[in-house]
């Protein structure tokens, strides 16, 4: 496993690429990893990797911050309170939030905010995600987060979309559902999960208090650049959408736990429960979860990152088997993701395959003309938008912001693709370069 780590795209006809986790780890500047692998629906193994060629196994009690993961636990809660008929997932959502009022936006009388809508992002609510607060700054409450007051650094929560028409991300509308959860169940958000998630679970290792109480081992996060986060990691009260510290265990005991009950197996959740968070809405969102494929193929799965953290997992419903990562750096979705290929190639998953490209001649004296600096039309907010066509020898790469220097194979004879983020690289008529879904203009040379 440890050296089977494989890119996002391979070439056809040429040898395959594999990679070492150590390199790998050192590749993107991650100093630490922790994964949890499940098969037939119990955990196989756990291990935690450090950057200095170090493993412990299991991977032990380490806490990372889950970042957008809490979302699928906070689904389980919902499903859970709303089985047990202590909340209506299809009620307007307006009595629960009191004393706190939505304000005006596009929902109506025909058209209100529920727990479901805000849990399957299609309420309308804006504010897809929540950057933190560091050490030492006020920390809004999150009534203060979804009405936008000092000292909360994110807009108001709106509902700009007519509730229950279209999918749009939303860790603000989490938000609202967290208040909305605490309020009904009258008891605080943190404490409503011990109760009725992570203890029976067994997630005894993990917590959403926030921030972390002293004590308790815990990872650092670290930015791309490989330097840690000033005082080790941002507060996060947004809860439900992003407040969870647990560890790759922890997470697969859960994920187990769900699988198991909604295949009628013994667990803590009732199958009625499980079905309701795993059915999808419209992006095929359930409820915290992503949902995807059919018959061997069905799964859920999640990744998130805070500042410093990136994680993921995924879980088939079929064989029970899946897999956590849990990573300290910015960029270990890049990392995360050629492990999660590694794990998928060993227990012969049916998905999770590297796709694979096909080698073209380059119309090398017209690309020739496209060298240079080009920066990203989206702001970023670190401040890091420039990006570079380079070429070395018979070699073509791109500089990135976050990974550096990433090789690039040509697939016709004016565009490539980045084997190691599996992003297509194009031109426009403009000369503009598009990097998948992002444009970048010429830099002034």
């Amino acid at each position: 496993m440890e050296n089977g780590l494989r890119p996002r795209v391979e070439v056809a006809g040429e040898p395959a690429v594999r990679w070492n986790v150590y390199e790998r780890m050192q590749r993107y500047r991650v100093p630490t990893m922790t994964v949890a692998v499940i098969e037939h629906g119990r955990i196989a193994w756990s291990a935690r990797y450090g950057i200095d060629g170090t493993v412990r196994l299991p991977a032990g009690d380490e806490r990372f911050q889950a970042a957008s993961l809490s979302k699928g636990v906070t689904g389980s809660l919902a499903a859970i309170l709303a089985d047990r008929g202590a909340v209506d997932l299809d009620a307007p959502v307006d009595a629960c939030l009191l004393p706190l009022r939505l304000p005006a936006g596009k929902q109506d009388a025909a058209h209100p905010v529920t727990l479901r809508a805000l849990l399957h992002h299609t309420a309308g609510a804006t504010v897809d995600g929540f950057p933190g607060y560091p050490p030492g700054h006020a920390v809004p409450t999150p009534e203060q987060v979804v009405l936008g007051q000092p000292p909360a650094n994110t807009p108001a929560v709106v509902i700009a979309a007519t509730p229950g028409t279209a999918y749009a991300y939303s860790g603000g509308g989490y938000t609202l559902a967290q208040i909305a959860l605490a309020h009904c169940a009258h008891m605080p958000f943190a404490e409503l999960m011990r109760r009725e998630v992570l203890d029976p679970a067994g997630m005894h290792a993990s917590t959403f208090a926030q921030p972390l109480p002293p004590g308790l081992p815990h990872a650092t996060g670290h930015a791309s650049d490989g330097r840690p986060v000033p005082g080790g990691a941002n507060t996060y009260p947004e809860l439900a959408a992003a407040g969870l510290w647990t560890t790759a265990e922890d997470l697969a005991r859960w994920l187990v736990a769900v699988r198991a009950a909604a295949e009628g197996l013994p667990s803590f959740m009732p199958r009625p429960a499980a079905r309701a968070m795993l059915a999808p809405g419209p992006g095929k969102y359930g409820m915290g979860v992503f949902v995807s494929g059919d018959g061997e193929h069905r799964r859920f799965m999640h990744s998130g990152g805070n500042l410093g953290f990136k994680s993921s997992y995924v879980m088939y419903l079929q064989s029970g088997n899946g897999v956590v990562v849990m990573t300290d750096g910015d960029n270990g979705p890049y990392l995360g993701g050629e492990f999660t290929k590694a794990v998928a190639a060993a227990y012969g998953w049916p998905d999770y395959a590297p796709r694979v490209a096909v080698r073209a001649a380059l119309d090398e004296a017209a690309m020739e003309k496209r060298l240079g600096r080009y920066v990203f039309d989206d702001p970023d907010p670190r401040g890091r938008r420039n990006v570079a066509l380079v070429r070395d020898g018979s070699r073509w790469y791109l500089d990135l912001p976050d990974v550096g220097r990433t090789p690039l194979v040509p697939t016709s004879a004016s565009t490539f693709v980045a084997p190691e983020t599996g992003e297509a690289i194009a031109f426009d008529a403009s000369g503009s370069l598009h990097v998948g879904a992002r444009r970048a203009t010429p830099a002034r040379r």
